[in-house]
């Protein structure tokens, strides 16, 4: 069972977990390991499909906090995207621009719904898991002249692609860069080969869950998240 604490939100008494089942044993358990880490409380994560870990984690004094849409394209079958429609480079071209992106991840981590609490570690901690870890050549970059404006990144699995943080700096939001971004990275999936691309978006983001749509993204089922105590 893999409990931690939540990255960026340390600070706060939660440890998180995914449970796939209603399975009393393994929230007691989880909730042992949370202690163990100095922790009083779970973020647990699981899905609309088992909505029984809902109708368990409720009586102890869980709610749900956040909820993430899971959207599916069939690259295949998907048309090709329009041209991206402003400047982008890659992370593989342009590695000097690692310290802008830590600025716009800085800018973007605490905007998320529901995660205005996040403290971004130092630039070397944050770039051993938010930029290295990150195929270059599908880390795509949107830019205006030596400017980096925002960065969305593709995890790739075998013929299956998972599209990671989108990060858009706050000077330049609403210019279309989010978009230009999963253009390129839908065009990026078709030239390798891949079958499927998944994303998860926040319900209340709504322009991102619209311009999903527009692509050809297809719902496929909700994550949720919920806050609680451990068990005692």
């Amino acid at each position: 069972m893999d409990v931690k604490p939540l990255p960026g939100l340390e600070h706060l008494p939660y440890a998180e977990v995914w449970l796939r089942s209603a399975d009393e044993g393994a929230w007691r358990e989880a909730s042992r390991l949370a202690r163990g880490l100095g922790k009083s409380g779970l973020e647990v994560w699981t899905t609309d499909e088992t909505p029984e870990v809902v109708s368990l984690l409720e009586p102890h004094g869980y709610e749900i906090v956040r909820r993430y849409v899971v959207s599916e394209l069939d690259v295949a079958a998907a048309p090709e995207p329009e041209p991206a429609g402003r400047p982008l480079t890659t992370f593989a071209l342009r590695p000097d621009l690692g310290p802008q992106l830590y600025e716009i991840a800085c800018e973007s981590y605490p905007d998320q719904p529901g995660r205005e609490d996040t403290r971004m570690p130092p630039y070397d901690v944050w770039r051993s898991w938010g930029l290295d870890p990150h195929e270059r050549g599908a880390f795509f970059i949107a830019i205006d002249g030596d400017r980096a404006l925002g960065y969305g990144y593709l995890e790739v699995a075998g013929d299956a692609g998972y599209h990671g943080f989108t990060a858009v700096a706050r000077a330049a939001r609403g210019r279309g860069v989010a978009t230009a971004i999963k253009r390129a990275q839908v065009a990026w999936a078709k030239a390798n080969g891949l079958a499927t691309l998944r994303t998860a978006n926040e319900v209340r983001l709504r322009q991102m869950l619209a311009l999903n749509e527009r692509l050809g993204y297809r719902p496929r089922y909700t994550e949720l998240v919920l806050r609680g105590p451990a068990a005692a």
